[in-house]
Parts: C-alpha cells; structure tokens; sequence
C-alpha cells in the first residue's frame, strides 16, 4: 500500500472517531444503531411490535433480545404485554416516557448531520458518490454482498455474518418485506 493511502486511512479513521464523538457529545441517550437504541428506534416507526418479529428484525436471539427488553421494561422505557392474538406471543410497546426518548434521540441524530453544513452542496454529492464507493468495496472485502450484487448483509435468510438462519419464522407473521426494508434504514 502507498503512503498516500495509509495517510487516507488514518484521515478516515479520525474523521470517523471525531465524528462518533461528536455525536456522542450531542446524545448522551441511546445510539439508535446499537442495543437499547435500536430497540427503540424500531418501535418509534411501530409503536407495537412481536417480541418475535422484533427478534427477527435485529438479527438477535430471543434470550439476547429478553434480556435487552428486560433492561428498556426496568428504565420504564416499554411494557411487554400479552398478544391478543396469541397469548403465549408477547408484545412489546414503547411507554410515552421511552416514545419521548426516542423522538428526542432521532430529532439528536439529525442534528448531527449539520456537521456537513462546512461543505458545499456539490462536495457534499462528492463526499456521499465516495462513501457510496467505499462502502461498496468494504461490503465486497467483507463478503457482504451476494454473486448478483444484491446485499447479503441485511437479506432475509442470511444473519449478518453470512451463515443461514437456523429457523426462520413463518411468513405471515413477518411484517411485509417493504416494511422490513424501511425499517432496517432506521437501524
């Protein structure tokens, strides 16, 4: 690797520590693309939601989601309830105090894109057409993307690492396949 690499890297990197780090000084709540943060983030988008389709969303085992759950039900931030539907199946539903955090770290987060207010419109296009770029080429290291190009990482039936689910829930108990999409944007 040439030297003018390595110095883009080590920019890169900064850029991205500076970067969390300014984010972090601004939402002291939760990061809505980790843990807690993404819980609650799905459930801003569905205020009520399947302990089970939201397992299936965050790609997390139901015991590792339990325990996640169990945290955000001791902060008051969600109540899980019996579905009406079915009463083994619980749901999980934001409190008003855990809706507040949510719009509060979403309304945080888009603060934070300000940052980007230093570049011009077209550097903006140029530094996004980069990323883009850059994203796609560590996608393609990593093995996240399929042989057709198509995204591996976020599909249907492959967990983040790229092994197949063990078991996939039914069908017709998984929200549409647009509403998926939509929300793993948030996430």
């Amino acid at each position: 690797m040439d030297e003018g690499n390595t110095t883009l890297a080590e920019q890169f990197l900064r850029a991205e520590k500076l970067f969390e780090n300014y984010r972090s000084s601004r939402c002291k709540m939760l990061d809505p693309h980790r843990g807690q943060g993404r819980v609650l983030a799905i459930l801003r988008e569905n205020p009520e939601i399947s302990q089970k389709k939201l397992s299936f969303l965050l790609d997390m085992r139901n015991q590792s989601l339990s325990e996640l759950l169990a945290k955000l039900e001791k902060a008051g931030l969600i109540t899980r309830v019996p579905s009406a539907e079915d009463r083994r199946s619980m749901n999980v539903r934001l409190t008003e105090e855990g809706a507040a955090l949510a719009k509060k770290t979403e309304e945080t987060r888009d603060d934070s894109s300000r940052i980007f207010e230093c570049l011009s419109e077209s550097d903006r296009k140029k530094l996004s057409a980069i990323l883009s770029r850059l994203s796609e080429k560590l996608e393609t290291e990593l093995g996240y993307l399929n042989e057709d190009g198509g995204d591996r990482h976020h599909s249907d039936h492959h967990r983040h690492d790229g092994r197949r689910r063990h078991a996939e829930p039914s069908a017709e108990k998984l929200p549409e396949k647009d509403n998926i999409t939509d929300i793993r944007k948030v996430i």
